[in-house]
């Protein structure tokens, strides 16, 4: 019977030793969730109300086994490889590329801002080369033009399916 109390003994020890990991281990989530909490209300007031900041005034935390603070589709922080470090991370091509690492809440938040107006000026180059050159690619079409528009390529549309059914002997008059 002795055996028996020996064994009873040792998995409560092994249950008593797992639920305390998963503490400790819920704990250091916590604790990486909180630390990028703090980022988060640290960047709002420079980016809110900023017209050229509109898209990442989200920055949105992800909960998970490793939490991130979202800045855009492709970057995000992380609190790695231990609760005290922040790390700036981009995926490219699948993998993921550092940009920066710190353990100053300061210092990660001066560089998610240059990273964000760096993206801001990729983002305004990219809408440059778009728009076509000698043309203001800002221009709105009212309704008018658009239905006119829209009537006109409907009608050639019909007339061409007429002049193939003709050519084709499919109608006859």
């Amino acid at each position: 019977m002795a055996t028996h109390d020996q064994f009873t003994d040792a998995l409560r020890k092994a249950r008593l030793a797992e639920a305390a990991q998963l503490d400790a281990f819920q704990n250091v989530k916590e604790a990486r969730g909180l630390r990028l909490a703090a980022l988060r209300e640290s960047l709002l007031p420079h980016l809110k109300g900023h017209p050229l900041a509109e898209g990442f005034n989200e920055l949105a935390i992800q909960p998970g086994e490793t939490p991130r603070l979202w800045i855009d589709l492709i970057s995000s922080v992380v609190v790695e490889p231990d609760t005290r470090n922040y790390r700036l991370e981009q995926e490219r091509d699948g993998r993921r590329e550092v940009l920066h690492e710190t353990d100053d809440l300061k210092d990660m938040s001066a560089a998610v801002l240059r990273y964000i107006a760096h993206r801001v000026i990729a983002r305004e180059k990219a809408a440059a080369s778009q728009g076509m050159p000698g043309r203001d690619s800002g221009r709105e079409y009212n309704l008018g033009e658009m239905v006119y528009v829209w009537f006109t390529g409907a009608a050639l549309g019909v007339l061409a399916m007429i002049i193939i059914a003709i050519l084709l002997g499919m109608l006859t008059f």
